[in-house]
């Protein structure tokens, strides 16, 4: 036999979708130790992509557009995988579990092969196939990896016919992209936007400059009172740029050209969030989404915004979204680089939502009023008009005091900032 080699292959985006297939996200083959003909690597992707194909209830695509992503990651080069490199790939694929293909030369006509599931809230493992012999023969291949498939997802049988049962052994997740069940997270797959949403229980919160705040707030945060919101769902990330296009049709470079053309563009990427967005632009967005998926997308509520900061019904009394420690949840001024970063790289809050604090302001749906009204508690949507709109979290290019969850600030609505982006809320 000769020596072994690892070939990190794929990874796999298992968007559940109610009465829907399984999405299958898989990445180009990848060769760490050089000495694979690209032939052996093309045919044995196409043939994990054949087997995905064949198991009813999921259908599997190729994510070539993504692997220049990949190429960041210390396990696409070595293939070694750490538990928060498996979580960083699913944020940026939206996959919720990761694929990882080992390859071996057995001989020349034959190779080994051996795969393995990983949970990508976890790193930990969830099922692995033994290590099997599959001809380079392409029909053989195939139905070798129709069978490591059938290992990896809990299931039996030959997986050709529609029909049948298709429970996973490591349990359905819950993620739906039509009529979501109230209390379940979902991802929106609209347009191919793969937006996760996550759901946020009802409940009542004391909004406004509390104690955890060490007193340094501003004027318009200081009348503090106990508001109550119902639930809803709320985006588990900034809106990204590939998000953005796929909806709206238009660059980051285009929308900084409204803005002013000799502006900079402070980081650039499908999972960087989307930046130089108008108030007016951000509420059309959720229009068209709104307008495609039946749903009632639209921007948070400042009350919305601060509850789901905080943590929900599961808030932890911290300073800033998730950690009383801004730099392990922020992208501020002071550790920036003076650019904005991809989506959700720093810690997320006790709801399992990234960069509510720093990265890009985000805006929300009220008018702004330096004064929050005592008596306007249940549900509160803010002023009836003004000449600002709410924005909150802080950016980039702000200091630590911006990025607190109590933090406001405002902006016209017609605003295109370098600074400025957005997350989507659903309402049941």
């Amino acid at each position: 036999m000769k020596k072994l080699f690892i070939l990190l292959l794929s990874a796999l985006s298992l968007t559940a979708v109610a009465q829907e297939d399984k999405k299958v996200a898989i990445l180009p083959t990848v060769d760490v130790e050089g000495n694979v003909k690209y032939g052996i690597k093309f045919q044995l992707r196409a043939s994990l992509t054949y087997a995905i194909n064949q198991t009813p209830g999921y259908k599997g695509f190729d994510r070539v557009d993504i692997s220049s992503i990949m190429s960041e990651q210390d396990f696409q080069r070595t293939g070694n995988v750490s538990n928060d490199q498996i979580k960083r790939l699913g944020i940026m694929t939206g996959a919720q579990y990761v694929l990882i293909a080992e390859a071996a030369l057995y001989d020349d006509q034959n190779i080994i092969i051996a795969a393995k599931i990983l949970d990508v809230e976890t790193g930990g493992l969830i099922q692995s196939s033994p290590p099997s012999i599959a001809s380079k023969d392409p029909e053989k291949m195939q139905e070798a990896c129709v069978k490591v498939a059938q290992k990896l997802l809990g299931l039996s049988g030959s997986g050709s016919s529609g029909g049948g049962s298709r429970t996973p052994g490591y349990g359905t997740p819950g993620y739906a992209s039509s009529s979501p069940s109230r209390g379940q997270d979902f991802t929106e797959t609209a347009w191919g936007v793969n937006m996760k949403m996550i759901w946020v229980e009802g409940g009542e919160f004391m909004m406004g400059c509390t104690s955890e705040q060490g007193g340094g707030c501003g004027d318009d945060e200081k009348n503090v009172r106990r508001v109550t919101v119902d639930g809803f769902y709320i985006g588990m990330l900034e809106v990204t740029q590939a998000q953005w296009e796929r909806v709206m049709g238009t660059s980051i470079s285009q929308q900084r050209d409204k803005e002013d053309s000799s502006s900079s563009l402070n980081g650039v990427g499908p999972d960087y969030p989307m930046y130089y967005v108008s108030w007016t632009e951000a509420m059309e967005f959720c229009r068209l989404l709104s307008q495609k998926t039946g749903k009632t997308y639209t921007l948070p509520t400042e009350a919305q915004w601060e509850y789901a900061a905080r943590g929900g019904n599961r808030a932890d009394g911290t300073k800033y979204a998730g950690s009383n420690i801004v730099d392990a949840v922020a992208w501020y001024r002071d550790n920036s680089g003076s650019k904005t970063h991809p989506c959700g790289t720093k810690r997320a809050n006790a709801l399992g939502i990234y960069d509510m604090s720093g990265n890009v302001w985000e805006w929300c749906k009220d008018w702004y009023s330096d004064s929050y009204k005592s008596y306007d508690t249940n549900n509160p949507t803010g002023p009836s008009s003004g000449s600002f709109r709410v924005r909150r979290g802080g950016s980039w290019i702000n200091y630590a005091w911006n990025c607190r969850v109590t933090g406001r600030g405002s902006n016209s609505p017609s605003n295109h900032g370098s600074y400025l982006g957005f997350r989507v809320v659903l309402l049941p």
